[in-house]
């Protein structure tokens, strides 16, 4: 089965792997490819976007149109931006992955409401790898939570907005959830003092090209265990969101994570 999938930011750098990633996926094809109004490649075809021969799609910003040929819209943009994508897709009644980060709390809750409307899967992180992090860590929170010492680090290209990251900070909610708490009231983003008992270190760096790297530490008396994952491209996070796009094309409405496809794997 085909899935026809919609690419918002058609001509930023995750939109441009999405891109790639359909034309080289046999079970997927590109309804539309979109930017914003007067983006001086609207009408350019999609192939010479990506370096890649003529497709056949022009880059558009008619969101309407698109969404009456498209399955699914997959949205890698800017929060301000998204949101005012996500009302366009609850009027056309199109599933939804969301790839962008940095949403207020509000902006959260306006997703969960219109999850209601439409399928919607929410993730900070769309890599295959990192969702699996999430899991072993869950593992080992469960295990270790209690003696250890858990600090989480990532690093990022120097032109990230957010800080700390999305998926470092779903890393330390996934820990915080395992231990019946809340991140919030454990989540230490400025270290100063002495470390306190229970507590979650975050630490962030931002320099160069740097595509993603998560590593989380558990340090016990004598013994560190660190679980790690670094992105070498973005090809991982686009493979994982056309994943995602698949799956969710078939589900009904609902908030979804990756968490929910990997662990229902029979419904992709």
């Amino acid at each position: 089965m085909i899935t026809s999938i919609v690419i918002n930011a058609a001509t930023g750098r995750m939109g441009k792997e999405l891109l790639t990633t359909v034309v080289s996926d046999a079970a997927t094809v590109i309804s539309a490819a979109m930017a914003r109004e007067n983006h001086p490649l609207i009408g350019t075809d999609i192939g010479y976007i990506i370096g890649a021969n003529p497709q056949g799609k022009l880059l558009g910003a008619n969101y309407n149109e698109a969404f009456q040929e498209g399955e699914v819209l997959v949205d890698f943009s800017l929060p301000e931006h998204s949101m005012g994508i996500l009302q366009l897709a609850q009027q056309a009644k199109i599933p939804m992955v969301i790839g962008t980060t940095g949403f207020t709390n509000e902006q959260l809750e306006l997703i969960e409401q219109a999850s209601k409307n439409i399928p919607i899967m929410l993730s900070a992180n769309y890599s295959l790898g990192v969702n699996a992090l999430i899991n072993l860590v869950q593992q080992a929170t469960k295990l270790l939570g209690e003696q250890a010492d858990i600090e989480i680090f990532e690093a990022h290209h120097k032109h990230k907005i957010d800080a700390p990251s999305g998926t470092a900070l779903t890393i330390g909610d996934a820990i915080a959830t395992s231990q019946g708490k809340s991140l919030g009231d454990i989540a230490q983003f400025e270290r100063s003092g002495e470390r306190k008992a229970g507590e979650i270190g975050f630490s962030v760096m931002r320099a160069g090209e740097i595509v993603g790297t998560h590593d989380v530490t558990f340090a016990l008396n004598g013994e560190l265990l660190s679980i790690k994952h670094e992105a070498q491209s973005r090809q991982c996070f686009a493979q994982g969101a056309i994943e995602a796009a698949k799956w969710l094309a078939k589900q009904s409405e609902g908030l979804y994570s990756m968490q929910d496809m990997l662990q229902n794997r029979e419904k992709y």
